[in-house]
């Protein structure tokens, strides 16, 4: 591990075990000049279960600045909608460590985008964005599957629909945007499904958040797709790709072989420049499974922040 990443690590884990506002605000100033460096909350989700204020003093601590909600919309937008506290909570919660939370994922079905951007404006959401189309989601022996791409038709009505998402969360005041996963990058054609949804939705309504690791799975790389795209990414998802992990196993799944950066083969140095060079404001890190997520996210904050 690089010296400077063990700094960064260590004294993370100061600041955990201390308490009080004013070290969270530290942590954000030695987090120095980058750019919007932030969570997925997706990466604590069992955390969030067990103790969303632990949680979010946790991360910033880190030293992070950001966080990206998920699981708004459907039927989860009662009175406690977030993590089981309501707005005014969570945002007193986030003041409280220096975070905030500039995007939100939600159920790519839902169109009732009014009322969830109202909601999601209350703790300061600018942007929501689809994580998955549901077209992409299946379950086979209880079980959730990501599916593949059937055709243009398909391809078509997800566009149609992303476009009134952005119509209607435009009149919202809110901006809207699209996250893929390995699937967008199948061939249609002579081009791919994510060149394909891109060249026809409203480019000023529909708008991309490029999660790295999944381009990677794909065997695309991220840094052509931003300065192909440039302009139109307002945020990235910051996670490597490392397929050794599988070995000679079949069954070790996909997910486990995405991992924090700093610990898969991919040059983030050269993305950090990519990202800085087309004016990307939001940058997350994710790990989607992790034995220990707080140390995952703590070792990719510690990495990025030494490049």
């Amino acid at each position: 591990m690089r010296r400077r990443t063990m700094i960064q690590i260590t004294a993370a884990g100061a600041m955990l075990a201390g308490t009080g506002k004013m070290r969270f605000a530290n942590a954000a100033e030695d987090a120095g000049a980058r750019k919007s460096l932030g969570v997925q909350l997706w990466s604590v989700r069992d955390q969030l279960q067990a103790d969303v204020r632990k949680t979010l003093a946790d991360i910033a601590a880190i030293g992070y600045r950001e966080i990206e909600l998920f699981g708004l919309g459907g039927g989860n937008l009662g009175e406690k909608p977030f993590f089981g506290l309501s707005a005014s909570e969570f945002s007193a919660s986030l003041e409280d460590v220096g975070l905030v939370a500039p995007i939100a994922h939600f159920a790519g079905d839902a169109m009732n985008i009014g009322e969830i951007a109202e909601v999601a404006q209350q703790v300061g959401v600018r942007h929501l964005v689809v994580p998955i189309a549901p077209e992409f989601m299946g379950f086979e022996g209880g079980e959730f599957r990501i599916l593949g791409v059937t055709g243009r038709d398909q391809l078509d009505g997800i566009v149609e629909r992303l476009n009134q998402q952005g119509e209607m969360a435009r009149a919202s005041g809110v901006g809207f945007g699209y996250h893929n996963h390995q699937m967008e990058f199948a061939a249609i054609g002579d081009a791919n499904a994510f060149d394909y949804l891109f060249s026809r939705v409203d480019s000023d309504l529909v708008k991309i958040e490029l999660d790295i690791g999944w381009a990677l799975v794909a065997g695309v790389d991220p840094i052509n797709l931003l300065r192909r795209y440039a302009g139109r990414v307002i945020a990235v998802h910051l996670k490597d790709y490392d397929p050794s992990l599988a070995g000679n196993d079949d069954s070790v799944p996909v997910h486990a072989q995405l991992v924090e950066p700093g610990t898969g083969p991919t040059d983030f140095r050269a993305i950090l420049a990519i990202l800085d060079e087309t004016d990307v404001e939001h940058r997350f890190v994710e790990v989607d499974v992790s034995p220990d997520p707080i140390g995952s996210i703590a070792r990719g904050f510690g990495y990025l922040s030494g490049l």
